[in-house]
């Protein structure tokens, strides 16, 4: 009989806001072909700035990288040491007492988990998640409301079901490469560009090879460098464009 993963409800420290500024910070400098990469200009009937541009970025520009960032950020938090069956444990647990989160010592992964799937209402999951870490984030622009009983257990037993979901039975799985398919996935997939895995020819030492490539590649190659450099610093498991993708097809496995 399988051994039940217990969960682990207390962690003192929490520093995931300052992870989400730095992220934040370095998808600005490079938020003209992020942006561009995305449709973004050419929706709104804008010319891109200059790729060197000092301008503060536009309210539409702020909102669509701090989504960005908040999946980095919740890829980050869950490359952490803890293992999945524990953390669907706590998640579990909390989506029954949500009195739990608001003890404000749920360890680094679950309260990101939380934050990734809370709701106010009916919009997008993870629209509102600044409500979940409140006055860590408060240097952010945004509205901040104290979340609900109801919302945080919703939002555990929906990040639950969610890393449930996506596992796969004998195999050790990057669940920071899963949160980033979907969520960075679902980010590619609004510019309406279609999300293909194909082969492009390219030259390397002199020869011609075939490599994985194309725009949702290039889109995740500008988008995860601040991530890399957060992994590469702590020594965590590092993330692969190629695996992301995978990740991305197998979830949305009809797109052309």
């Amino acid at each position: 009989m399988p051994t039940l993963a217990k969960a682990q409800l207390i962690e003192p420290l929490s520093p995931w806001g300052a992870a989400f500024d730095q992220m934040y910070l370095q998808l600005c400098r490079d938020r003209v072909p992020i942006l561009a990469a995305l449709g973004f200009y050419a929706e709104h009937d804008l010319s891109p700035p200059e790729v060197n541009s000092d301008a503060i970025p536009t309210k539409d520009e702020e909102e669509e990288l701090r989504q960005i960032a908040s999946a980095l950020t919740v890829a980050a938090a869950a490359s952490a040491d803890m293992p999945t069956g524990v953390l669907v444990a706590t998640l579990q647990k909390v989506s029954k007492d949500p009195s739990l989160f608001f003890a404000r010592e749920l360890p680094q992964p679950v309260e990101w988990a939380i934050a990734d799937d809370y709701q106010r209402a009916d919009e997008p999951p993870g629209t509102h998640w600044r409500d979940v870490w409140g006055d860590q984030v408060a240097t952010f622009p945004g509205e901040v409301e104290q979340p609900t009983d109801l919302n945080i257990a919703k939002a555990a037993n929906a990040a639950s079901a969610t890393i449930q979901e996506t596992r796969k039975a004998g195999r050790t799985r990057n669940l920071a490469d899963q949160i980033l398919a979907v969520r960075l996935g679902a980010i590619f997939r609004r510019s309406g560009q279609p999300i293909r895995r194909r082969n492009e020819p390219v030259m390397r030492r002199g020869k011609l090879v075939f490599v994985e490539g194309g725009p949702v590649y290039d889109f995740l190659e500008l988008v995860l460098k601040p991530l890399r450099v957060h992994l590469r610093e702590r020594g965590l498991a590092a993330v692969t464009t190629e695996t992301i993708v995978r990740r991305i097809t197998d979830n949305f496995p009809k797109a052309s």
